[in-house]
């Protein structure tokens, strides 16, 4: 039976104090853990279980490490799927009088082996057909578009293609700021601050309409993909590349 983590007397661990790696050997899947700062986990009793939580596109699995102060190092990850997952350490007491409370927990960070960066949005090379791409917008971490590994160095492509960029990137402006905008108030740390710093640059003095209807919502979305789509020739790019223009 899965037993309950109760939330109480939680304290927050740095990301920086573990180093946590994902390898493949004789067909198999492993991870890492490594404790790289041992005075994070001074002040927990050592028979709290290490644990990592894995979670992507809904799959999730949590992987064990021992306790704190009896570590194991690796771990087997059954979860064949996870390209690059959510990661988040977690030390859960084991004493009766703490059994199941989270003890010590950091903030998640996505586990970026291949993933590429491009500032506010992760590109990942994967398994995505029948669809040539996917995006999965994150709780905690900066929204991930998946495109199909069957491309020749996925991730560079699809963000110089201009066919890929003018169809695909408006979609994901929308999806992304539909996500947003379900916020009550604006948020002060996270992805969300990053992609509305991103549009308070492209149109200064255009306050995100959180309080507003979903229609003053959705018009705000629609200016701020037609300003994208201007300032970027989106148009003028497909039409160059499919030979189009006179």
């Amino acid at each position: 039976m899965r037993k309950t983590i109760r939330l109480t007397g939680r304290r927050q661990l740095p990301v920086t104090a573990f180093d946590f790696q994902l390898a493949e050997l004789h067909g198999k899947r492993f991870a890492t853990l490594t404790v790289v700062d041992h005075s994070s986990l001074k002040t927990i009793p050592p028979d709290s279980e290490v644990r990592v939580r894995l979670a992507e596109n809904k799959l999730v699995e949590i992987l064990r490490f021992g306790t704190v102060g009896n570590p194991s190092s690796t771990a087997e990850v059954n979860e064949t799927s996870f390209l690059a997952p959510s990661c988040q350490v977690r030390i859960v007491g084991q004493a009766t009088a703490a059994e199941g409370m989270l003890l010590g927990s950091t903030t998640t960070w996505t586990y970026k082996s291949d993933a590429e960066t491009d500032g506010i949005l992760l590109f990942q090379p994967a398994d995505t057909k029948p669809r040539p791409w996917k995006l999965d917008i994150r709780d905690e971490e900066r929204p991930i578009l998946y495109i199909d590994e069957r491309v020749t160095d996925a991730a560079s492509w699809a963000k110089t293609d201009p066919v890929f960029i003018g169809c695909v990137f408006p979609h994901v402006i929308n999806e992304v700021f539909r996500v947003v905008l379900q916020e009550t108030a604006k948020p002060e740390d996270g992805w969300m601050t990053e992609w509305l710093a991103w549009a308070g640059i492209l149109m200064p003095g255009s306050a995100p309409p959180f309080a507003d209807s979903e229609k003053e919502q959705a018009k705000w979305i629609d200016q701020l993909i037609d300003t994208f789509s201007a300032k970027h020739n989106l148009a003028d790019g497909i039409l160059k590349k499919l030979e189009l223009t006179t």
